[in-house]
């Protein structure tokens, strides 16, 4: 019997993956392409435009000619990608700079204007997000407007990754709410541009591409481009998702009561809602999701992006080892932790690189990593970076616990982070709760859009029912006892030094 095949990717931070799955979830073939990103300061992040696109196109290629599928029996195609990474496009559809990625923070001053602007109720209400910070488009735009006024007028299209690839694979411009629900220019309850930010930033909806739902079939992929992927000219291209939600959706987080966590290249913790649910404090988000009229509160704030930053500028030795076949870097890293006490011996982090996240609302924060002496070695130091992403989750799942009145005793943990036997360990022991990895984790986010675009080629009559089906966990991580005490206490430290930097952040940002 032949076997019908749909091709998932993920368009990550600092990687694409593609992968190709048959339609009972079961995964044939992967596989990662890694690009760097341009980081000229301590702000900025950006990517050139064409290396998404050919990262993308080499990713595809090798999954497509390396599967032994006929490329006949290959259906579908979805994607997901990180949101609020965003480009403008001239009238010629030619971009007029770089990719604006998801983690610069250079628009500062124009995230801390449109707060003034827009008191933080009125922005819950319209976007379900808290106050802006520098990544989210709203604020980069304005950043734009005022610092390439020679550009601005002549913006004629703004797309997100997967918007840009998708343009790319079928000349259309369509994108989807699950990632403009993030930009501060899409309102989730009414399901359109919010007029009010449209007129603070001066565009117009001319200028954004349609929204769709998710799963929404968009039409065959344009046949110069099935050539040089490999893939058949009767492909359907199906909208996807942010990648957040796909990786929620490929674990099988889409029902109430389910909580998962990403830690790849931003931290995310995500879970369904059946409707909308504005936090009073405005300080946890509510997205929109990649099922018709589901919602998902997603909380993040920086991720493994800080243990890449760490590997690359200080584990110069571990990364000459991997080069030299000694290993894995991040394993070699793992092992350093895994010989450093729970606690790091007093030293703990504060992951607050170019602003707090989740539940936190601070533009200007900045890492802090506190309690170092001579004693310290560089293992402590790796395993207080893991431990501080562990807080921040408890923290984030600590403060959604209390605005849903939902207690959670389990989380489903995926993203790169995940592959850590060490890491699962340190974030069961810190949330003190239990942490499972899916048997598809590594590929959730690729299954996730898998799922969606076998769904818009009617393969399922849902996207949540193969979810589930294909969810099966693969191991399971219990709070170790003996640590309680010490993760109790590093929590409170944690909260100490937050309250002790409360109202100096700016202060200290601004001095020259």
């Amino acid at each position: 019997m032949r076997h019908l095949y749909f091709l998932g990717a993920d368009i990550g931070t600092t990687a694409i993956k593609a992968a190709l799955f048959d339609e009972n979830g079961r995964k044939l073939l992967h596989h990662v392409e890694e690009y760097e990103l341009i980081k000229d300061d301590a702000q900025r992040v950006e990517q050139i435009p064409h290396v998404y696109w050919d990262t993308f196109k080499t990713s595809v290629q090798k999954v497509v000619s390396a599967s032994g599928v006929d490329p006949a029996d290959i259906k579908a195609f979805a994607m997901d990608s990180s949101a609020e990474t965003i480009v403008f496009m001239d009238k010629e559809m030619n971009p007029l700079d770089n990719f604006y990625v998801w983690l610069d923070s250079r628009a500062v001053e124009e995230a801390e204007e449109i707060n003034g602007y827009f008191p933080p109720e009125v922005i819950m209400k319209a976007t379900g997000q808290a106050p802006i910070d520098p990544c989210f488009p709203a604020a980069k735009i304005a950043w734009f407007r005022r610092h390439k006024p020679e550009l601005f007028p002549k913006i004629h299209m703004m797309f997100m990754c997967d918007d840009y690839l998708l343009w790319k694979l079928s000349g259309k411009k369509i994108g989807h709410g699950s990632s403009w629900c993030t930009s501060y220019l899409w309102n989730i309850t009414t399901k359109d541009w919010w007029p009010e930010m449209m007129n603070y930033l001066g565009i117009t909806p001319a200028q954004l591409p349609k929204i769709v739902e998710s799963g929404t079939p968009v039409g065959k992929i344009l046949p110069h481009v099935a050539d040089e992927l490999g893939l058949p000219h009767d492909l359907l291209l199906v909208v996807g998702g942010q990648d957040q939600s796909s990786g929620a959706l490929g674990v099988g987080n889409v029902a109430p009561g389910v909580f998962s966590e990403s830690t790849g290249g931003a931290l995310m913790v995500c879970t369904t809602t059946n409707k909308p649910v504005f936090d009073p404090n405005c300080r946890i988000p509510c997205n929109y999701s990649i099922m018709k009229d589901i919602y998902m509160i997603q909380a993040g704030a920086k991720g493994g992006i800080l243990l890449r930053w760490f590997r690359d500028t200080f584990c110069q030795e571990e990364l000459g080892l991997e080069k030299a076949g000694g290993g894995d870097a991040y394993v070699l890293m793992d092992q350093l932790a895994a010989a450093t006490p729970a606690g790091a011996e007093g030293l703990f982090l504060l992951p607050f690189f170019g602003g707090a996240g989740n539940p936190y609302h601070d533009n200007y924060a900045r890492g802090v990593l506190y309690g170092l002496s001579l004693g310290h070695t560089k293992g402590h130091v790796i395993r207080a970076f893991m431990e501080a992403l562990a807080c921040n989750i408890t923290k984030i799942i600590e403060y959604t616990e209390k605005l849903t009145g939902v207690k959670v005793t389990q989380v489903r943990s995926l993203g790169g982070g995940s592959k850590s036997p060490l890491w699962c360990q340190i974030k069961a022991d810190v949330m003190n709760r239990e942490v499972v990895t899916m048997k598809n984790t590594q590929d959730a986010a690729c299954l996730g859009a898998a799922i969606i675009a076998g769904y818009g080629y009617g393969a399922w009559d849902s996207i949540a029912g193969p979810a589930l089906k294909f969810a099966e966990i693969d191991r399971v991580y219990k709070p170790n006892p003996a640590n309680r005490e010490v993760y109790d206490l590093l929590l409170k430290k944690w909260d100490v030094l937050i309250d002790a930097l409360d109202g100096h952040t700016e202060r200290l940002a601004r001095l020259k």
